[in-house]
């Protein structure tokens, strides 16, 4: 886990939003190997195992898979800096984020100096506007993640599901084709 991910990492848990603790145990350059975050709020303690925060324990998850997808232009992601959110299968575009830091969540893969892994089953576990854009994979249902992703993603910027058909209540619907739907918050 990058250790600067800490400044937008919150605890899942149904409370008031607040910074988290994190404790390195062993770390790799910039990156958090063995150690654990810590929620002052309630008092919980999650770990870091192998670079992974686990929110929640992982689930079985088969390779992603899907169709290439040009995400970082369709999130009019044109500069370096900040983060963005892949959900699920949608983790497997990593590659296509130049200069912008990748958080995956419940996704399969190792981490590496550009994408730090977390796992939560319910919740997205990033505080309220704090991602340049976010892309929900096909084996998200759509109904519950794309709220929750785009709880995390910066006003005026953009979200995409891969759902043609995917409800966005309370998100603008610039495009839909292809298997996708491109949201504006």
């Amino acid at each position: 886990m990058f250790i600067e991910l800490t400044e937008i990492l919150r605890c899942p848990r149904p409370h008031e939003q607040s910074y988290v603790i994190c404790v390195p145990m062993e770390m790799n350059g910039r990156d958090v190997v063995r150690g654990g975050i810590s929620c002052p709020v309630c008092s919980t303690d999650y770990p870091i195992i192998d670079g992974v925060v686990r929110f929640s324990a992982p689930e079985a998850v088969g390779r992603p898979q899907g169709p290439p997808l040009e995400a970082a232009t369709l999130l009019g992601l044109d500069g370096p800096g900040g983060y963005v959110l892949l959900i699920g299968s949608a983790a497997r575009l990593a590659d296509s984020f130049r200069g912008i830091h990748v958080v995956a969540l419940n996704a399969a893969g190792q981490p590496s100096p550009s994408v730090s892994h977390t796992w939560c089953r319910d919740a997205v576990p990033l505080r309220a506007r704090s991602v340049r854009g976010a892309v929900v994979g096909a084996d998200c249902p759509p109904e519950e993640w794309i709220p929750r992703a785009a709880d995390a993603v910066l006003p005026g910027l953009r979200l995409i599901a891969e759902d043609e058909a995917a409800p966005g209540a309370g998100l603008t619907a610039l495009a839909r084709g292809a298997g996708v739907t491109v949201f504006q918050k």
